[in-house]
């Protein structure tokens, strides 16, 4: 006899197959949806979620300079909440592996991490990026590497700016960062599955292009997704807030916060034959990189939420790609291509920018969550 348990499994399992046969012509149609409702995060399990995150900006000094903003780094489903249902289902159900991959994957039953930066404690309640200055590439904000849940950085004077423009040497390997990772590793070929940008932000609400007010077109400020990755050939510098006792048994399982290295945006040799490097910051949106777009001439914050999955099929060149551009995101970011290519240690950044005179990027808040398999 079949009990309840069963039954409900057994419909489940067949609307997986169901909606997976049936749901690749719409895929496309589906990617370039885009809500603008802010979404509540739910803080489920209570003092089970430690805020492991501190202030991006150092603490005010006496002279009354402004608080730090609010940051917080926090987990949706922890791995052993993940590990606990697999077991359920795979040992008191006797489900095989790869149908239990599959349950968890269609409900998106994954671990997540989230990572916000708030500047509402502000004096003027967010910060302003301007165009034509030297800061009109801002850093705002990275999350823990992917999938390393026992790693946590150990110079929070590191871990709150921009990484030192330093070329990236020598990565880890998987086996290296595996001691790391709490829990199972994924089986699945891309363990990383969706990342979800909330931002709240505009520009400065005026411009004398009148013709594209109100739209996303003629808009120069925007946000960028950044990558990061460990180098395993760093040096720490007798100075350096991460050096630590050499002790070799400490190394091989803690990877410094100096070792951050970064991808995107790349960095290039100083000009003029000066030695070290800088980093280089496109004039105008890169299309592979470009989160979401103000937009322009808005005087009110706005709330966008942009969402990358590993499953996402547009073509840069598709019209359904024109559409992205349309809404103020990136044509170049539909394709998943960024997510599938995601690997454990990856760090994702955030930059906002703002481009020429008179333009301004305020930004009031802006969060970063990514989802990941077991």
């Amino acid at each position: 006899m079949f009990d309840l348990v069963d039954i409900i499994l057994f419909l489940l399992i067949a609307i997986i197959f169901s909606s997976r046969f049936f749901s690749s012509a719409n895929r496309t149609n589906r990617n370039t949806n885009v809500s603008t409702t802010p979404i509540m995060i739910n803080r489920r399990g209570g003092a089970r979620i430690p805020s492991r995150r501190v202030p991006l900006i150092p603490p005010p000094n006496r002279d009354g300079e402004p608080a730090p903003p609010t940051l917080t780094s926090s987990y949706e489903a922890r791995p052993e909440d993940i590990v606990e249902v697999k077991n359920i289902l795979s040992k008191g159900r006797n489900l095989p592996p790869e149908l239990v991959d599959m349950i968890l994957d269609y409900a998106e039953y994954w671990a997540c991490s989230a990572t916000v930066i708030d500047y509402t404690n502000h004096p003027r309640n967010h910060i302003s990026i301007l165009g034509a200055r030297p800061g009109q590439d801002q850093f705002l904000v990275r999350t823990e590497p992917l999938g390393l849940t026992k790693w946590s950085p150990s110079s929070q004077d590191l871990w709150r700016v921009e990484s030192a423009p330093k070329q990236l040497e020598r990565e880890y390997t998987q086996s290296d960062l595996e001691r790391l990772i709490e829990g199972p590793i994924s089986r699945l070929e891309h363990p990383f599955r969706k990342i979800v940008f909330d931002i709240v932000s505009c520009d400065q609400g005026w411009s004398s292009d009148r013709q594209n007010h109100g739209t996303y077109r003629g808009s120069f400020t925007w946000f960028d997704a950044g990558l990061e990755r460990f180098d395993k050939d760093n040096k720490c510098s007798p100075e350096c807030p991460d050096r630590r006792n050499s002790d070799s048994s400490s190394q091989a399982a803690d990877i410094p916060t100096c070792a951050i290295r970064p991808v995107w945006p790349r960095v290039v040799p100083n000009e003029g034959g000066a030695s070290g490097m800088r980093y280089h910051h496109e004039l105008l949106p890169n299309p592979d990189h470009l989160i979401q777009r103000n937009k322009h001439a808005e005087k009110g914050f706005q709330h966008h939420h942009v969402e990358w999955s590993l499953e996402d099929d547009i073509d840069p060149k598709s019209p359904a790609a024109e559409t992205l551009d349309e809404i103020g995101r990136g044509t170049g970011t539909g394709n998943g291509e960024f997510v599938r290519n995601l690997r454990y240690g990856d760090i994702i950044t955030v930059w906002a920018r703002s481009r020429f005179p008179g333009w301004s990027n305020n930004v009031q808040r802006c969060e970063i969550k990514v989802y990941w398999a077991f």
